[in-house]
């Protein structure tokens, strides 16, 4: 085993540490080490995180319901819309897109590629949103009409089949917007949406008769596993405000190296 895959381990640990801490961006961890570090092209590696990030977010959320942190209702609001666009994604559309996604005279773009720019796109979004966090005011807690909820929980399925990413960190301000709670139970009901959302797609994945390593994936989500454990464990003695501006400006970097490599 080389150096990189070494270090792709440990940042499976990672990815289950983020997850554990800030109930989301598993994915936008993953999805760089599975493509870079272990060569995987990113339509298997989406695949494979669906499924890391499905495992990893389950032991993280049988630790919050036995600390009864879940809000349920807030669960099926925003939850149930998202579990059926990622299925749908996943098992008819996401593997129908053809291998070149776009071509001209001088550029081309794979399906691969296109991939990893919009997951990059989004992480850079919401990097942003952690550096630099939007004031947030008083009316700003009033929760959303459903309609408004359930569109949105629908976008945000389609976007987790397309880049295999759970969604975590966009169905935080919707759970905040579906009915009022404290932050860490809007983390800890998006991490069990993003459970259920994760494992969906990779459902969609499996009977679209995608090949899967297992004994690699079994590797990955033991090493995942171990730090969302460990996340949930010390989440409350760290200051979150500054942990996410930490992990903004990590995301962001992620961010413009993904692009500068498939694009530039």
């Amino acid at each position: 085993m080389g150096t990189i895959q070494i270090l792709g381990f440990l940042g499976a640990l990672l990815t289950g540490l983020v997850l554990g801490l800030l109930g989301g961006g598993g994915a936008a961890v993953s999805i760089p080490i599975l493509v870079y570090a272990f060569k995987l092209p990113s339509s298997v590696a989406t695949g494979y995180s669906l499924l890391i990030v499905s495992v990893t977010a389950l032991f993280g959320t049988i630790q919050n319901i036995r600390g009864q942190l879940i809000r349920w209702s807030a669960l099926l609001k925003c939850g149930l819309p998202a579990l059926a666009a990622t299925y749908i994604m996943r098992r008819y559309i996401v593997h129908s897109i053809p291998s070149v996604f776009y071509s001209s005279k001088n550029f081309t773009l794979t399906k691969d590629a296109f991939i990893l720019v919009l997951l990059s796109f989004f992480m850079a979004f919401v990097a942003k949103s952690m550096i630099w966090p939007a004031p947030q005011r008083k009316e700003e807690h009033k929760p959303k009409p459903y309609i408004v909820i359930f569109l949105l929980s629908v976008l945000i399925g389609f976007f987790t089949g397309t880049v295999g990413a759970g969604g975590g960190f966009l169905l935080i301000p919707l759970i905040l917007s579906a009915e009022p709670m404290e932050f860490r139970n809007a983390t800890a009901t998006s991490l069990a949406v993003v459970m259920l959302n994760s494992f969906m797609g990779f459902i969609g994945d499996i009977q679209s008769n995608i090949q899967m390593d297992w004994s690699f994936l079994m590797i990955f989500m033991g090493f995942s596993v171990a730090g969302v454990i460990l996340g949930i464990g010390i989440a409350s003695k760290i200051n979150n405000k500054k942990l996410r501006e930490i992990f903004g400006y990590v995301m962001m970097a992620i961010a413009i190296y993904i692009f500068i490599k498939e694009v530039i």
